[in-house]
């Protein structure tokens, strides 16, 4: 054959595909369905493994890997499908959030990191030497609001602060990026409320991957799915010796007000071991 001839057929074995694509999809939609009115999980991947089993068993040993592959995105494409219609049939996001902006009334912020405090009056402001102590006064209500630097853009990010807002189950309400000494840093206040409003672009995230072969992987590609940038990504050890693993921290460029951004984050819900909303603000 002719390279123009393998074309051909290849253009004839695709064209095969989308239509065997779209069958499946629109089964896929009647499992969404169904799922939607028993409240059953979208994602089981005892019996994903089963069916990748089955389906691979007599594939020729050359091309078995990469088959194996195919049916895995098959699958993961198919359960962003799902998780989309499911939203759309039944009221289960995962997460609550307030709409309007919250009202800060007094501020805490590490003495050192004063000088940034160009947003508010600093008679407002209640100075103390640990983003641990911000934490408990935020939550505890003395203060309405904490302030920190999140991240120094040219040297990486604080792992206190987020630590801090994990612990506390505090939330990023708005953020700004501004330039001391030719080092670009952002600078993000948060409360005890998770707020979205329209016109925020970035959502701050926190999961721990299942404890399995590809997780992450699969994890990412399900975020570039969506069409979502991922703007950054750092990781730090969870601390439980019992069960030695990483949280990774995300900041994406989505808006939680989005039918997409919320299916996202409903799957990434249900496909992780642990996933937390650290913010929702504007850049």
């Amino acid at each position: 054959m002719t390279l123009g001839e393998v074309r051909t057929e290849i253009d004839r074995v695709d064209g095969q595909i989308k239509e065997l694509f779209a069958q499946r999809m629109r089964l896929a939609d009647n499992v969404a369905a169904i799922k939607a009115e028993t409240a059953d999980a979208i994602f089981k991947p005892d019996r994903e493994e089963i069916i990748i089993s089955s389906l691979t068993k007599d594939v020729d040993s050359s091309i078995v890997k990469e088959y194996t592959a195919l049916i895995k995105r098959i699958m993961e494409i198919s359960r962003k499908y799902q998780y989309g219609r499911t939203l759309a049939l039944r009221d289960c996001f995962p997460f609550s959030y307030e709409t309007e902006a919250p009202a800060v009334d007094r501020l805490a912020m590490r003495k050192q990191e004063l000088y940034i405090c160009d947003m508010y009056s600093k008679d407002r402001v209640v100075t103390v030497n640990t983003f641990d102590e911000i934490g408990s006064m935020v939550s505890g209500g003395s203060v309405s609001a904490g302030a920190g630097i999140l991240e120094n853009i040219s040297f990486g990010v604080s792992d206190a602060l987020h630590q801090m807002l994990t612990k506390y189950k505090l939330y990023i309400n708005g953020c700004y990026v501004r330039e001391e000494d030719g080092v670009m840093k952002k600078v993000a206040v948060f409360s005890k409320k998770l707020v979205v409003l329209p016109n925020h672009n970035r959502l701050k995230i926190v999961f721990v991957c299942p404890n399995r072969s590809g997780s992450l992987s699969s994890i990412l590609s399900m975020i570039s799915d969506y069409g979502v940038n991922l703007t950054e990504i750092h990781s730090l050890p969870n601390g439980q010796r019992e069960n030695w693993n990483y949280e990774f921290f995300l900041e994406l460029d989505m808006n939680l007000l989005s039918q997409e951004g919320r299916a996202l984050i409903f799957q990434l819900s249900e496909e992780t071991e642990k996933l937390e909303i650290l913010g929702s603000y504007e850049i």
